[in-house]
């Protein structure tokens, strides 16, 4: 990955003081292949009625950031769980933790797919103990929107389409290698296109809170809503949440993704506007009983 200046602006997450380490490495992407169990230690798995819908990142022990399209209508929280150290989803993994869901906060700008805020947060109903397969990844702050500059290598990680025709996830957890793509030169390459998805040439897809990323050649091993991470100073930041593109497994069909940094300010907010309420502390419920039994006896 390209160097950056130390002087950058980057803040690990307030709720944690270990994300963006995985205990496991591995050697550099070159192309889609199956990850090391253990290399991506905030990739969940956000199931509904067992089912694996979308990919999602562990921000915080509490907290799992993914995509606002994978809750659509009505939502019925005990249909949902979250897995997290999830590697094989077909043969669960003895560290893997299956956490009950207690609140799904969609944003409330987001309007359909494609047209922005595609962001989303699910608080686990406990919190979890990291582990080493088990951790979250670091966000960017607000004011570090230009830290991923087109022509930086991140990675993409999730369970995503084993072939473009075949509605198939991969067993085990996949990993990519993508590059940022300038914003106006994705632009150019959707409406470069003859087919059906052809954008009309004053059309403009990929908005301000969107990164573009993605090869020439296409590639696709991502899910919804699963972690886009770019590493600086050794550290992971997420820097997108995948969100949606037109045939983007084929050349000339970069991925879009939900750009966090223009999001942080509400993740922050939100978060601290729904913590879970804390149990009352032993001497404050000793000093209630205590006060309850001097009446009964008085």
């Amino acid at each position: 990955l390209q160097p950056l200046s130390s002087t950058l602006a980057l803040r690990r997450n307030a709720a944690s003081t270990c994300c963006g380490y995985p205990h496991m490495f591995s050697s550099r992407i070159i192309g889609g292949k199956k990850a090391d169990e253990g290399e991506w230690p905030w990739q969940v798995s956000v199931r509904k009625n067992r089912l694996h819908i979308c990919g999602g990142s562990l921000i915080s022990s509490q907290w799992v950031l993914t995509a606002a399209h994978c809750f659509e209508g009505l939502l019925n929280l005990p249909e949902y769980k979250i897995n997290l150290g999830e590697y094989d989803l077909a043969k669960p993994a003895p560290s893997m933790v299956s956490s009950a869901v207690s609140r799904i906060i969609v944003h409330p700008y987001f309007a359909g797919l494609g047209l922005g805020a595609d962001i989303a947060l699910v608080r686990l109903e406990e919190p979890v103990n990291f582990s080493q397969t088990i951790s979250p990844v670091c966000l960017p702050s607000r004011s570090d929107s230009d830290i991923f500059p087109a022509g930086m290598a991140c990675c993409v990680t999730g369970w995503g389409q084993i072939l473009p025709e075949v509605n198939l996830v991969a067993r085990t957890l996949q990993e990519v290698e993508v590059q940022i793509i300038d914003a106006e030169l994705c632009n150019e390459m959707y409406r470069n296109e003859t087919d059906s998805y052809a954008m009309p040439e004053d059309y403009t897809l990929i908005d301000s809170d969107m990164i573009c990323a993605g090869y020439p050649e296409g590639k696709k091993d991502g899910d919804s809503g699963g972690p886009l991470v770019c590493k600086l100073n050794d550290t992971w930041y997420q820097s997108g949440v995948v969100s949606f593109g037109y045939d983007c497994a084929k050349p000339n069909r970069p991925g879009i993704y939900t750009r966090v940094s223009s999001f942080v300010d509400w993740i922050q907010r939100t978060i601290a506007q729904n913590r879970a309420p804390s149990a009352p502390e032993a001497p404050a419920i000793l000093s209630l009983l205590l006060l309850v039994l001097a009446k009964v006896l008085s």
